[in-house]
């Protein structure tokens, strides 16, 4: 069987380091260094072969992140943004019939959010308090735009702020946040979008 090449030893090699990849999109690359640690990882011993194949593979990386941005972020400056606060989250492991203004199953059980008027109404004991919901009502084709709750996350833990809970289904995006982040979390998402 035929040896892959060594630029496709090095593309190979870059899938499997997300974090490498990670630092080539951000541009913080020691390309010597990581041409020395890859040569050895893959048993090349011509390191400035590897290098080079780096170098090559980078741009197109740096240049693929930079058109993917674009695209996600046209998307999302169609897309409407609006935030609720005074939300509260229960679990339970059946269903209830209550007015959720979301809510979501998994192999656990069912995460509702409410009003808090509506979760005093419950005698439920488990209510989780100070929550808020961002919602993001996006054009449709955003099924076929990969990235995008990636580029949200990533916009909002910049600044230090959890998504405590994430549901997505198809257009409809439900970013659950502790209240006292809602306004820098709308900041950070609208300036974002203001490229």
């Amino acid at each position: 069987m035929e040896q892959p090449s060594v630029a496709q030893q090095v593309f190979e090699y870059l899938k499997r380091k997300p974090y490498v990849h990670e630092a080539i999109e951000q541009g913080i690359i020691n390309y010597s260094a990581l041409a020395r640690q890859a040569a050895k990882e893959m048993n090349i011993a011509n390191v400035e072969t590897v290098k080079a194949a780096l170098i090559r593979h980078s741009k197109k990386i740096r240049k693929e992140k930079k058109n993917r941005e674009k695209k996600i972020i046209r998307l999302l400056q169609q897309a409407h943004f609006s935030i609720k606060n005074k939300i509260v989250s229960l679990h339970s492991s059946i269903p209830l019939s209550i007015d959720a203004v979301a809510y979501s199953k998994t192999p656990s059980g069912y995460m509702y959010f409410l009003d808090e008027q509506n979760a005093e109404k419950t005698k439920h004991k488990n209510i989780n308090h100070w929550l808020a919901i961002i919602h993001i009502k996006s054009p449709i084709h955003i099924e076929q735009t990969p990235g995008v709750a990636a580029f949200i996350l990533s916009a909002l833990a910049s600044e230090d702020i959890n998504v405590v809970h994430l549901m997505d289904c198809r257009e409809d995006t439900f970013l659950v946040i502790k209240e006292y982040d809602a306004p820098l979390a709308f900041k950070v998402l609208s300036e974002k979008l203001r490229v």
